[in-house]
């Protein structure tokens, strides 16, 4: 099984060795971390996986010795005991060849993890007692990440109870950027970070104009195999945990590179808006007022939302009367039969006029 960081590997392999042990099964349990970079002493540690029948092998963090992934296929699973089971976790998806490959297709089975559902969410910040009037900024910060709900119903047991003002603490963003991102390899891949923490998506080139000085292409790369990034038709997209994690502790840490990372891409989103096509000036209009989602006054005019999605086409002498009957209403009324279609949908959350 496979999935971000933080979103409950470690927790289910618990719960499966637990079971392993009630049922009177031998349970070998391996940390990916620690492993060798020798085959011989996973082996060694993995002895009764051979030789005795019925064993459980567990290895966590399996993304740590993710070396070992064809080794394993090709000279150590094979010699296995009979009726053992071994179950592997990480943050990586293992090689499409084991999934494709017939002779594993009836022993195999690969199952990522994914957040959990809102009202998942909502049951665990319950469970927690966490109070109501902060749970929609926690849900929001969040996102469905069950270590992110954790430590921030956590933290906000004893925050002060104003909505609008609770923030994760440096202690909560500190042991988030721990357990979501990992480590980062230098400067210029965490700058590559804070970039698509603010944009809606990051292509390679929104890369090089924001970052002229660094390889966008090796940039670009690494963040594609970050196993929170989501690859969408418009370019990389973290998921919510990771991006409001990443956002939240540059704007705590370095709150005038904050502004200023935000500034070199509103002035890329405009340069491009000027030069675009007609038909990619909504989705530039659209990242560009990402960006300032949270601003008082934008958010009153503009929405996202994962659900519901309103639509836009140009306005012609056949919609004119219903243009009329709309502004006719009152402010934020609209008609009962009131629509505009003509965008693609998206699966990811995409901004809609509301006047």
């Amino acid at each position: 099984m496979y999935g971000p960081g933080g979103i409950g590997k470690s927790t289910l392999l618990r719960r499966l060795a637990d079971h392993a042990r009630e049922a009177g099964r031998l349970l070998v349990e391996i940390d990916g971390r620690f492993v060798s970079r020798d085959p011989a002493d996973f082996e060694r540690a993995a002895g009764p996986f051979l030789d005795v029948p019925g064993t459980v092998l567990v290895v966590d963090s399996f993304e740590h010795c993710q070396w070992l992934e064809s080794w394993l296929w090709h000279h150590f699973l094979p010699r296995a005991a009979d009726s053992t089971l071994v179950v592997l976790a990480g943050r990586l998806a293992p090689q499409p060849q084991w999934t494709a490959d017939p002779a594993w297709a009836g022993l195999l089975h690969v199952t990522e993890l994914e957040p959990f559902s809102e009202a998942q969410a909502q049951s665990l910040l319950a469970a927690a007692q966490l109070r109501p009037e902060l749970r929609k900024r926690v849900l929001r910060f969040a996102g469905g990440n069950p270590l992110a709900l954790s430590l921030a119903a956590a933290a906000g047991s004893t925050a002060c109870g104003e909505e609008e003002i609770w923030a994760p603490s440096a202690d909560v963003l500190r042991t988030l950027l721990a357990g979501l991102i990992g480590e980062v390899p230098t400067a210029a891949h965490r700058r590559a970070l804070e970039v698509a923490a603010q944009a809606y998506a990051t292509s390679e080139e929104l890369l090089t104009a924001v970052l002229p000085e660094e390889d966008a292409h090796l940039l670009f790369s690494w963040l594609r195999e970050l196993p929170f990034m989501e690859s969408t038709h418009r370019g990389l997209y973290p998921h919510d945990a990771a991006r409001e994690t990443l956002a939240a502790d540059l704007r705590w840490r370095a709150p005038t590179a904050f502004a200023a990372m935000r500034r070199r891409l509103a002035e890329e989103y405009l340069r491009v808006l000027r030069e675009a096509p007609e038909e990619r000036v909504w989705t530039v209009t659209d990242e560009l007022f990402y960006l300032f989602r949270e601003g008082e006054t934008l958010a009153r005019v503009r929405t996202w939302s994962r659900e519901d999605e309103v639509h836009d086409r140009p306005c012609t002498r056949a919609t004119w009367p219903s243009s009329c009957a709309w502004r006719r209403r009152p402010r934020g009324r609209p008609p009962r039969n009131w629509s505009a279609t003509g965008r693609s949908a998206s699966r990811r959350p995409s901004a809609s006029t509301a006047s």
